[in-house]
């Protein structure tokens, strides 16, 4: 085949990835009209930014593949290596759009968009609360709905899967299940605060140098990252944090007991009795001690696999230490306070969010003024509530359902 038409060759197959790229561009097709129109107008453009720059990336390297073909300089060898790249670089955006075109598509049904804006409030709001008084900017939360047990987060200032761009907003993944019991969202949101503050390497050191014995604290201090996401909802949600976690995770004794040494989530026997102990730690007792005596006799540590057994007990007995460490410890990322100085976790103690009910009265649930105020608290009235038992739980789910339809809606005229 002659040079002249191998480099024809060329010119029409980088003609395809621009065309591609191009059509990738549309944000018409990243998700439907009703879905960008729910967005706050800020997040909005942000997110509708970031998507047309990792666009742009690939049209600047399909650009200069044509500049090299029309001046005839590289060799075809070096011509294919281009190629390549801005293959490459194509499907790296593709999954970056297609990641946002299923989370924003989640949001096009009314109802469901309703409910996703009132998860992005008490995120936003949730993270304010420890990032404004540290001086922080407080991004933008983009929640979305997925199958599956637990929820996730791609933190916003992370890169973007094309390796240049970074994710502009906190994009939150909540689990159909637990849409009714969304205190995995302030979990999530916790992870965004924890990584913008630098805690968790404070909290890892504090945790292996904490707790009495050199493998015993470094068995807990590989569990940093999600033990302070843990905290950060406890702190916000109390015991409907507690309650909707020991849900998610309860199971057979063989998932239960899992130890998998490179998972950052702590075994969910120990994950459990830590977030009761801190509702017993924060709040006296109440409800989660029966939720922790039910726990222990689903679970007996005699069930344990024989290998770890040993360091599952020596872990329960240093649970109060643990949340002492975590709770009420002094950070550098918090200004050198606790964390409870920053969110005071008796704020959502039975008592305090029967005060809030009764403050309230029959409006608690109805008036905007405590939807958008006190979203967070009446979420963890709710929450509370739902732990108690199956009448109860029933209850608030349908509260909380009409609840956060009231909020979306409000968090929508904002967004108009």
């Amino acid at each position: 085949m002659s040079s002249t038409d191998l480099r024809a060759e060329f010119a029409r197959e980088c003609e395809h990835w621009k065309s591609a790229a191009e059509r990738l561009a549309d944000v018409d097709v990243v998700a439907p009209a009703p879905a960008w129109h729910a967005l706050e107008h800020y997040l909005g453009v942000s997110l509708r930014g970031s998507l047309r720059a990792v666009v742009d990336r690939v049209l600047r390297l399909v650009a200069g593949v044509e500049r090299q073909l029309a001046a005839g300089g590289l060799p075809d060898d070096r011509l294919q290596q281009q190629l390549v790249t801005v293959r490459q670089a194509y499907l790296r955006a593709e999954t970056t759009v297609d990641f946002y075109s299923d989370a924003l598509s989640t949001r096009a049904s009314p109802r469901l968009g309703a409910l996703l804006r009132a998860c992005d409030h008490i995120a936003t709001r949730s993270m304010a609360e420890a990032l404004t008084p540290m001086g922080r900017e407080v991004p933008a939360a983009l929640t979305y709905i997925d199958k599956g047990l637990g929820a996730s987060i791609l933190k916003a200032g992370l890169r973007l899967w094309d390796g240049s761009e970074e994710n502009p907003v906190a994009t939150i993944k909540v689990t159909r299940h637990n849409l009714l019991r969304p205190s995995a969202v302030i979990h999530e949101a916790g992870h965004q605060v924890a990584h913008m503050l630098g805690w968790v390497p404070e909290l890892s050191a504090r945790l292996a140098g904490g707790l009495g014995s050199g493998e015993l604290g470094r068995l807990w201090a590989a569990w940093a990252s999600e033990i302070a996401a843990d905290a950060f909802a406890h702190a916000h949600t109390g015991f409907a944090a507690a309650a909707a976690l020991h849900d998610v995770v309860d199971g057979a004794d063989a998932s239960v007991f899992q130890f998998v040494p490179t998972d950052p989530h702590p075994v969910a026997y120990l994950r459990v009795q830590l977030v009761l102990d801190m509702c017993r730690r924060s709040f006296g007792a109440g409800p989660w001690d029966r939720l922790s005596e039910s726990w222990e006799h689903k679970h007996p540590i005699e069930r344990c696999p024989s290998d770890i057994r040993p360091a599952m007990a020596a872990s329960v007995k240093a649970i109060r230490r643990v949340t002492e460490i975590v709770l009420y410890s002094p950070y550098r990322a918090f200004g050198q306070k606790p964390l409870t100085a920053l969110i005071d976790p008796r704020r959502v103690s039975p008592q305090a969010l029967e005060r809030l009910a009764s403050e309230a009265g029959g409006t608690a649930f109805t008036s905007p003024y405590w939807a958008w105020n006190e979203a967070i608290r009446l979420m963890a009235l709710n929450g509370y509530r739902a732990g108690l038992d199956k009448s109860a739980l029933r209850t608030s789910i349908t509260t909380q359902e009409q609840w956060m339809l009231r909020l979306g809606a409000l968090q929508s005229t904002r967004a108009a």
